[in-house]
């Protein structure tokens, strides 16, 4: 095993444990390609200061997986590492956007497994030509500023768990050459070279030498130098806010902020996190909004499921109903879920035909109650309700409901989220402490079924 490949490693650990807290055990997702096997192979050829469980998800898309999966398991039992292969069993049906939705599944059965075996970080193989490839990528979307920094060494995946990329200043080639001087004989993906997709052309562009890596390399590292000014500016904003007790997130899922002069607003991750968006809302209409703001500091805004509020005392962020409000999720039967991106529902008294839904879908609730989750059962009754909603349904067990709002404002940001913004630490070596305060009033109307749990 190559030195340089250990030490990539060494130093992404060393990198993280001083921007949040060292992590005991990692999940390693390990494909059979040159470059997660290199990842295998370090992890091997490194001291066990971390455990490490390995994970080979198998798509179903291919009928070589399965057999690929068995060659990964086989590698790790020469190296005495656990192994898992977690099936995507919808993959042999999946249409539309293949590599997009197999990319998300993958992730949501890697996120799975580390929460199985208590791991604190998922590390991917990702290296400098990946890294080169989404620049380019993002560039070809008219990306520009900190969006054209790449991929981050690391990122928030759940709270508790991150996502690790050791290799992101190596190229492929000294991965290909850590695995060949192993004695090994990587997998190759056809989905490498299949044309079909844009990441392929970019490769054989670059194979070709048709781009300036130099000015490449340049543009990428000014995108990171802002993008680092970006997080360093919204994080002491927050904390600085957090510290005052100016900001602070509820149980229920509001945001209140009084901003002072000088506030460098981290409004996209505000309206991100209260709105439940999965990206931020496009950055010019993030800047009109904040400059109407500063101009008049009141008023009422709509923006990327966010309802933004301005008063004598201070912003309100809640979360927008809309046409339909928040999409019901299945209540499940083991382990918790997620709903609206908002809250992780932990113990919801579940079975397969049990679902969680927004208040406001039974014409119920007003701001912001109406998209706070219930669960509903087969015939429509309500079984279950948020703790915030207990004064109106007191014969009724509340959900086990945590917000994810506050983890999801500090998202990738150095260091341990305020108190104040969220009850559920980002490592997850540290306990879990109360939620904050639960809304006083409820505005409910009407009357809705009510069933014993």
């Amino acid at each position: 095993m190559t030195s340089e490949t250990v030490e990539a490693v060494e130093v992404a650990l060393g990198r993280f444990a001083l921007a949040r807290s060292p992590v005991r055990r990692v999940v390693l997702a390990v494909s059979g390609g040159p470059d997660s096997l290199a990842l295998l192979l370090a992890f091997a050829g490194r001291p066990p200061t971390v455990e490490v469980c390995v994970a080979t998800v198998d798509h179903r898309l291919r009928p070589e997986a399965a057999g690929e999966a068995a060659f990964v398991a086989a590698v790790c039992r020469e190296l005495g590492l656990p192994h898992r292969t977690l099936v995507w069993r919808e993959g042999a049906g999946a249409t539309g956007n293949l590599m997009a939705t197999a990319r998300e599944a993958r992730y949501g059965l890697l996120v799975e497994e580390a929460a199985r075996v208590g791991a604190q970080a998922i590390v991917a193989a990702h290296h400098r030509d990946d890294q080169i490839e989404t620049h380019l990528l993002a560039r070809e979307r008219g990306a520009s500023g900190a969006a054209l920094a790449g991929m981050r060494p690391w990122r928030d995946l759940e709270p508790g768990l991150v996502l690790l990329r050791p290799f992101l200043d190596l190229p492929k080639a000294a991965l290909v050459d850590a695995v060949a001087r192993a004695g090994l004989e990587a997998i190759a993906d056809p989905g490498n070279r299949d044309l079909r997709f844009r990441r392929a052309h970019l490769r054989a562009e670059l194979a070709q030498e048709r781009h300036d890596l130099g000015a490449i390399a340049k543009a990428m590292a000014d995108a990171a130098t802002l993008r680092r000014e970006v997080d360093d500016a919204a994080a002491e904003t927050i904390r600085r806010a957090c510290g005052d007790a100016r900001l602070d997130v509820d149980a229920a899922g509001v945001a209140h902020l009084r901003p002072t002069t000088g506030d460098v607003l981290p409004w996209s991750r505000l309206l991100t996190g209260v709105g439940g968006g999965l990206h931020p809302p496009p950055s010019a209409a993030v800047d009109r909004l904040a400059a109407r703001f500063a101009a008049e500091g009141k008023g009422v805004v709509t923006l990327g499921g966010c309802r933004v509020e301005g008063g004598r005392d201070g912003i309100v962020f809640m979360r927008e109903f809309g046409r339909s409000g928040p999409a019901s999720v299945a209540s499940g039967t083991s382990g918790p879920v997620v709903f609206d991106r908002r809250f992780t529902i932990s113990s919801a008294p579940g079975r397969a035909d049990r679902r969680i839904e927004a208040l406001g879908r039974l014409g119920l609730g007003g701001i912001p109650h109406r998209t706070l989750p219930v669960l509903i059962g087969p015939d429509g009754g309500l079984l279950a309700v948020h703790p915030a909603l207990s004064g109106r349904f007191p014969a009724l067990p509340p959900l086990a409901a945590i917000q994810r709002i506050g983890w999801r404002i500090w998202a990738d940001l150095p260091g341990e989220p305020p108190e104040r913004l969220t009850a559920q630490p980002q490592n997850a070596a540290n306990p879990v402490k109360a939620v904050g305060k639960d809304l006083a009033a409820t505005y409910l109307r009407g009357r809705v079924k009510v069933r014993a749990p």
